[in-house]
């Protein structure tokens, strides 16, 4: 998919000259000046906004290297062009910035990109003066066609650039006998447009990485947000919808099963009208027998009772008849200790029996009965 508009500007090496730009719509150049009136030349109040403003920065000020490292995976011979521009250079590495294609082929040298970080962060600060926030830096002999031998020569933003296989420099060296005797042929402005065009969604080389990438500012798609809001609602309203199965699968159940326990204990209850009521009628059946759990738990509880008001008395032995009765051994220096649990049983409405005795040791005894 091709960029559906574009915006190139080549930045001028002399602080006074202006910098050439061109508008790209749909894969042509619609427009070009120089200056920074392009909005007004484009009859545009702001940059339509999915343009992609390409910076081409002056070619005396990039150095470019090819670098090879056949040996190593893609992404280690990368890092390691990188270094090797940086530590190459007269210039402390401290104050280079370094940037490298995204070349994956080994056969292929990675082509490097070096620059001063002053000059960098003067682009950035020139762009972001003229309202623009570049997404691609390509540097200027890139947008030179590849020559099968020799050298490649032409215009970038009003200035005459050289190109090789493995070199680039500025046009105005050539006389110093840089290129040697190397064929030099001419690229046409169309040529170089069209490599421009194309870098503007495939750039050779991107000089926004690193210290410099781009920060993308992430911006919410309504209709996104509205479709997860719609599958948010989906989800709570599809458990809800299971919650409630779940809640009217466990009714049912509980209703099933009461059903059923109603059923057994009306064959012990024959008047039972509901589950509650057969329980509380069982129960009374089994108290009035001596049996079921109150029959143990509630005189044992009053005995403890009484018992905890009575210090000088002592508990030596408990068991139930299995008519339900409890019985009971106490033990105490005098029978009126005694005398005054028994009496606090008679009191919480047990009815109570009770036979006195003597130990060896002469302390009073006394074997007990209590039943509700």
């Amino acid at each position: 998919m091709s960029v559906r508009e574009g915006l190139i500007v080549a930045i001028p090496e002399a602080a006074d000259a202006e910098p050439l730009w061109m508008r790209v719509v749909d894969g042509a150049v619609v427009k070009t000046g120089a200056g920074s009136n392009w909005l007004a030349a484009c009859g545009l109040q702001v940059l339509p906004p999915e343009t992609v403003v390409m910076l081409v920065p002056p070619a005396a000020l990039v150095t470019l290297r090819w670098v090879s490292h056949p040996d190593l995976p893609p992404r280690q011979a990368r890092a390691a062009a990188r270094l090797a521009a940086l530590a190459d250079a007269i210039v402390p590495a401290d104050q280079l910035f370094a940037a490298a294609d995204e070349n994956d082929d080994p056969a292929r040298p990675h082509i490097i990109a070096v620059a001063a970080r002053s000059d960098m962060q003067h682009w950035l600060l020139w762009a972001q003066h003229h309202g623009l926030d570049p997404d691609v830096i390509v540097p200027a002999p890139l947008l030179l066609p590849e020559p099968e031998e020799g050298l490649t020569q032409g215009t970038i933003g009003g200035e005459p650039v050289l190109r090789g296989r493995d070199m680039a420099l500025p046009g105005d060296l050539a006389p110093l006998g840089l290129a040697g005797e190397a064929p030099v042929r001419d690229a046409l402005p169309a040529e170089v447009d069209a490599i421009a065009i194309v870098a503007l969604e495939r750039p050779p080389l991107d000089m926004r990485q690193g210290d410099f990438a781009k920060r993308v500012r992430r911006s919410w798609d309504r209709r996104a947000l509205a479709r997860i809001a719609v599958w948010v609602g989906f989800i709570l309203l599809a458990s809800l919808l299971i919650a409630l199965v779940q809640i009217t699968r466990q009714n049912l159940a509980a209703s099933s099963l009461d059903s059923e326990s109603l059923a057994l204990a009306q064959q012990v209850v024959p008047g039972a009208q509901d589950v509650t009521a057969a329980e509380a009628e069982m129960d009374r059946q089994l108290a009035a027998r001596g049996a079921g759990g109150y029959a143990f738990t509630a005189p044992v509880a009053g005995l403890m009772t009484a018992l905890q008001d009575a210090p000088g008395v002592s508990l030596t032995a408990l068991s139930r008849d299995p008519d339900g009765v409890i019985r009971a051994t106490l033990a105490a220096a005098k029978a009126e200790d005694i005398n005054l649990v028994l009496i606090a049983l008679q009191a919480a409405g047990y009815t109570i029996t009770a036979t006195p005795s003597r130990d060896p040791g002469g302390q009073t005894l006394a074997d007990i009965t209590v039943r509700s």
